[in-house]
């Protein structure tokens, strides 16, 4: 009997350690379909997150999926990362262009866009952001692992696959470029966050 609880117990860790397909939650069709095409297909979903946002009113709609796939395959995406990159970033860095950078896990809530007077708040454009490209405020809960950087994300390197200016979807599920940074009042950022010491890894595709 003791022996086939230990097979039962083994079978099932195997299970949890193992490669499996990536489903999402509904809402993904508000997206076209090569709004995640860098992101995998497979991942070990143990401790794996994932979050997919319409929200226009007080933040922007995204996509992030965040897990641990060991060390071999993040070694494997830290390299091919550096290799398609056009941005390469510190999380703690303190001048980044962030989008929605005003936002909190105590106060996205609070902030509506739409509102016929909105909250007034400066973003804050510095010369040091120039040539950077935008990435994400990770401000919600399940995410945010620090309020003391910009980005709420703490020992990253961000790795910025994709970053255009302008508008890439029916501008009716857009927000509405309130509290965004000078030139990039509407736009997609696409990328890889990789923490080598806690082997957590960050997908994101966000448009505004």
């Amino acid at each position: 009997m003791k022996i086939l609880n230990i097979i039962i117990i083994l079978f099932f860790l195997s299970g949890c350690t193992r490669e499996k397909e990536v489903k999402f939650e509904e809402g993904l069709n508000y997206f076209d379909d090569t709004f995640i095409d860098h992101f995998p297909v497979k991942i070990k979903h143990i401790g794996s997150v994932q979050a997919v946002s319409q929200n226009i009113s007080n933040a922007h709609p995204h996509v992030w999926l965040k897990y641990y796939p060991g060390k071999i395959r993040l070694d494997s995406i830290e390299s091919s990362a550096e290799l398609r990159a056009i941005g390469k970033y510190s999380s703690d860095d303190t001048c980044l262009i962030v989008i929605d950078k005003h936002l909190t896990s105590k106060n996205w809530y609070k902030i509506d866009k739409k509102i016929r007077n909105p909250k007034l708040i400066e973003y804050g454009d510095l010369d040091c952001h120039k040539g950077k490209f935008p990435v994400p405020n990770f401000y919600g809960e399940w995410w945010a692992e620090t309020e003391k950087t910009l980005t709420k994300l703490e020992g990253y390197t961000m790795y910025v696959l994709e970053a255009k200016k302008g508008i890439h979807m029916d501008p009716k599920k857009l927000p509405n470029g309130l509290y965004t940074p000078l030139g990039w009042e509407h736009g997609i950022s696409k990328g890889i966050a990789i923490n080598k010491k806690t082997g957590a890894v960050i997908y994101w595709a966000d448009i505004w």
